[in-house]
Formats: C-alpha cells, sequence, structure tokens
C-alpha cells in the first residue's frame, strides 16, 4: 500500500514539475521576438496555454505517460517536418532547423526553390499571394511554429518522465531526423526534383516511418482530446479527491 501510495506521490510531483517548466516555456515563447506566435492575441494565447496544460494532464493520467508522450511526440514532429523542410538550412537562427540539416536525406536547400513546389504543395497560398509568395511564407511559418512548439512542450514533459533532459532530445532529434527525411523526399517526388537520397534508403525510411505511424495512432483523434480538456486536466489529476481510496490524500 505504502509502495502504491508513494508512486502516486512522484507521479504527481512529476506532473507538477512539467506543468511549471512547460508554463515558464510558453511565458518564453509568447514573450520573445523569434516566433509569429508572439504576435497572436491573448485570447489565442491564452487559448493554446489551456491545451498545453491538457496535454500535461493527459499524459500523467495514463496508464504509461512515457509511450503517451512519446506517441504525441511523434505525431508533433512529423507535422512539424511538413513545413519545417521548407525552413532547415545551415545558419538558420533555430537550432533545431540548423542541425537537421547534418542528417542524411535533409538538404536545407529547399527554400531556394519554393517557386517550383509551391504550386504543388501551397497552391491556395499562391493563388493569393503577392510575386514574392509572401502569403506561402507565413503559412509555412505559423504551421512551423505551431507545430514546433507542440514538440517542444513534449520535449519538456518526456526530459521530467525520464529525468534527463539529454535523453529526451536525443530521442527528439532521431524523430526528426527520420521524418524531416521522410517529407522532404515525398516534396522532391511529387515535384519532380532531384532526389537526395537512393531507393534503398528510401524504402528503410518509409517502412520506420510505417512503424512510427502505426505506433503513433490517429493525431486527430488526440488533437479533439486535448481540445475537449483545456485548463481542467491537471487540476483534475491532482485533486485528492480523484485519488484512490489509499493514494495520496487519503488516510491509510
Amino acid at each position: 500500500m505504502n509502495n502504491r501510495r508513494n508512486g502516486f506521490i512522484r507521479k504527481f510531483s512529476i506532473a507538477d514539475a512539467a506543468k511549471a517548466r512547460v508554463a515558464a516555456h510558453l511565458d518564453e515563447v509568447f514573450s520573445g521576438t523569434d516566433s509569429l506566435l508572439n504576435d497572436l492575441n491573448p485570447w489565442t494565447q491564452n487559448l493554446i496555454r489551456s491545451e498545453m496544460m491538457a496535454k500535461v494532464a493527459l499524459v500523467f493520467e495514463s496508464d504509461d505517460p512515457a509511450e503517451v508522450c512519446y506517441r504525441d511526440l511523434i505525431r508533433e514532429i512529423d507535422t512539424e517536418a511538413e513545413t519545417g523542410i521548407f525552413l532547415a538550412r545551415q545558419g538558420s537562427p533555430f537550432r533545431h532547423l540548423s542541425r537537421v540539416v547534418e542528417d542524411r536525406g535533409v538538404s536545407g536547400q529547399l527554400y531556394q526553390d519554393i517557386d517550383v513546389i509551391a504550386p504543388f504543395v501551397f497552391a491556395d497560398e499562391v493563388a493569393h499571394s503577392s510575386d514574392d509568395l509572401d502569403l506561402v511564407w507565413v503559412t509555412i511559418e505559423a504551421r512551423h511554429d505551431r507545430a514546433h512548439l507542440d514538440a517542444t512542450v513534449s520535449e519538456l514533459i518526456m526530459s521530467h518522465l525520464l529525468d534527463d533532459a539529454d535523453a529526451a532530445r536525443d530521442m527528439t532529434n532521431a524523430i526528426r531526423s527520420l521524418l524531416y527525411a521522410f517529407h522532404e523526399d515525398v516534396v522532391r517526388r511529387r515535384c519532380d526534383m532531384p532526389p537526395v537520397i537512393d531507393d534503398r534508403e528510401r524504402r528503410d525510411i518509409e517502412v520506420m516511418v510505417g512503424e512510427f505511424m502505426v505506433r503513433s495512432g490517429n493525431y486527430e483523434s488526440r488533437i479533439d482530446e486535448i481540445r475537449q480538456r483545456p485548463e481542467t486536466g491537471l487540476r483534475h489529476a491532482t485533486d485528492p479527491a480523484h485519488f484512490p481510496a489509499d493514494g495520496p490524500g487519503r488516510p491509510n
């Protein structure tokens, strides 16, 4: 009984620490100048905060928090990579975008070919853009920044679950390397551009990405689950009234 009680105490202590770290990170993002997210109106920023706190709660309420967080991380980096491939380049002010071009399959050159790519990938945005494809770039940056925020929050949660920030970062980098290479190859084939990986590498990447997608499950369902619980999750999870009879907050 005491072991179970101690397990609950430890779990929710980690949850509180993760919640505090996530809240601090959101403060940094919304007060910074290197992301479009700081230009959002206060209502939208508060909604994002609520969704992030709901995600923390859902992870720690699950039977296997590390697995649930890992699935979130896969889905979120997959979404990030869809637009991050157009921003990745040597010398990027974003560490993850400059680091990923060191990996096989990520050229860091797609931004130079956006005139060729945009009509295939961002047709609606091209139709409403000026000659410099302004709406295309705003769309790319906005989608990337939000997805990267989601992925960063999951990495922060994972660092608390593993009690090892370096291990969480290595895990995130490995997922990012694979998914950025996958999405760049998809775009290159779709736009009839020269590949940067050979057929064997492509097959290996497709198999690994397929396994990732099976493991991570449906992203839309997860988003709906998070959005149904803004501002309520962690308070509910850590309320002693919701612990088992022999859990924390209850007498033995």
